[in-house]
């Protein structure tokens, strides 16, 4: 009797099971499947009849996946990368030729262009566009050597061959895709400085543009209070010589290169986010003095620190940073003094992020003057190793922040994450990762004054 009532229990039980789900309204199931991962989206065509090309209207085609990416992370010219590549194209295609949606909100692709892809991106492309994207992200990617690929054909846009900003001639369904182009970037792309211009004078609502490794940009002009661009990101594009912002809307701007350019800022009074990486020597004269018009309003920046020691510097103040990010040269004798400088020049700063980089043997540190700061609560290390010179700058901010509250502790390398590598050795790398975490934990333990919270990521 008893094996009885379980059984009727247990086909009451799925009886009463409903699919609910499938009776939501279709718009509220293709929002849902557009949260989803694109290959998991797909794979609830095999559910039932009318799941079968649901996931064919999906607004999110991110088709940077993983373990994708680990395929095709080989040298190119072989013949599995070349494999590889030609089904990463045939998957974005197929997708592309499926999709039934009226409009898409982000397309991003990343893979290892090779010539013969080149008459997809185009087909690509014109679909985000026709589809009304509002983030487009374009990554070809890079194999540990300075190499740019040529995407954005001057012939999608009407362009001629380095043409100077003439007007292409564009359908109206082409228009449709800059009127809702809000994000918009572009890795290891060869675009023209005619098309960028383009993009920031014709996107009504553009909000943020990244460009990175471009070989062909050399001038930017971000000028007017028409252009609606808030975040503006320029980084490793060698033959960069100019930018100008001015009278413009912008509130945050990174740039990070190895050649000084010459930066504009004029009238600029919603900058409050700056970040500049230059390793070079004249880094300090020529920044700062770049930056003179926008300092005293900033409230983050983030700076290379590889300024050559001179007793008689003297840095400008800024009085509204409340954050502070430093590439921090961990063996640089004269580190802490110019650390001191820094803090002094900052004295409402908030937060301190350090992000460690290491050029050679280590050294001893020269003596820092002393100072105190009051206002500094929390400083992060980022790439922390646990070196020699990881302790002194400990027990250095321990004494100059009077009043600090937490020290995190990040061992990941930045550079790294940004790179191929930490995909293909990911399992080393973190292996890695974890003995450092631990080395940190046994050190701070016995060393970080009581009252200091301690923080290992």
């Amino acid at each position: 009797m008893g094996r009885y009532n379980l059984r009727k229990r247990r086909k009451t039980t799925h009886d009463n099971l409903v699919d609910r789900i499938s009776y939501l309204p279709h718009e509220i199931l293709v929002t849902i499947l557009s949260l989803l991962p694109l290959k998991e989206a797909a794979s609830t065509s095999i559910l039932s009849r009318q799941w079968q090309y649901l996931w064919t209207s999906t607004m999110n085609l991110n088709f940077d996946d993983e373990d994708t990416l680990c395929r095709t992370a080989r040298p190119p010219g072989g013949k599995a990368q070349e494999l590889a590549n030609l089904r990463y194209v045939n998957w974005v295609n197929s997708v592309v030729e499926q999709h039934r949606g009226p409009k898409v909100e982000q397309f991003r692709v990343s893979f290892h262009l090779d010539k013969r892809s080149s008459s997809s991106i185009d087909k690509w492309i014109r679909f985000a566009m026709k589809k009304g994207v509002q983030m487009l992200d374009i990554d070809f990617l890079e194999y540990g050597f300075h190499q740019s690929y040529t995407l954005f054909p001057h012939q999608v846009f009407g362009f001629k061959q380095r043409s100077a900003f003439e007007v292409p001639n564009l359908d109206p369904c082409m228009y449709t895709g800059f009127k809702s182009l809000k994000d918009l970037c572009f890795k290891n792309v060869d675009v023209a400085e005619e098309v960028l211009q383009y993009f920031l004078s014709n996107c009504p609502v553009l909000e943020r543009l990244s460009v990175y490794n471009s070989r062909y940009v050399s001038r930017l002009r971000v000028v007017g209070t028409s252009i609606p661009l808030k975040y503006l990101e320029i980084r490793e594009c060698f033959m960069m010589e100019s930018i100008e912002i001015r009278d413009a809307n912008l509130v945050s701007f990174t740039y990070a290169g190895h050649t000084i350019i010459n930066l504009l800022i004029r009238n600029v009074p919603r900058l409050v986010d700056v970040s500049i990486c230059e390793p070079n020597n004249l880094f300090f004269e020529v920044v700062f003095t770049q930056l003179s018009y926008c300092l005293s309003q900033l409230e983050t920046l983030k700076l290379t620190y590889n300024v050559l020691f001179r007793c008689d510097r003297i840095f400008p103040t800024m009085p509204n940073l409340r954050h502070l990010g430093l590439i921090f040269e961990g063996d640089d004798a004269f580190a802490l003094v110019n650390l001191t400088y820094f803090l002094q020049a900052c004295p409402y700063l908030h937060k301190l992020v350090l992000q460690m980089h290491y050029k050679g043997p280590l050294k001893s540190f020269a003596r820092a003057p002393k100072f105190s700061h009051n206002f500094l609560k929390v400083v992060e290390m980022v790439g922390y190793v646990g070196r020699t010179s990881d302790f002194a700058l400990v027990r250095y901010l321990t004494k100059t922040a009077v009043n600090l509250e937490k020290i995190v502790v990040n061992p990941v390398q930045t550079r790294l994450l940004q790179s191929l590598n930490y995909r293909v050795m990911k399992d080393q790398i973190l292996k890695w990762q974890e003995t450092v975490r631990d080395r940190a934990r046994k050190y701070f333990k016995r060393r970080v004054p009581k009252g200091i919270e301690f923080v290992c990521l």
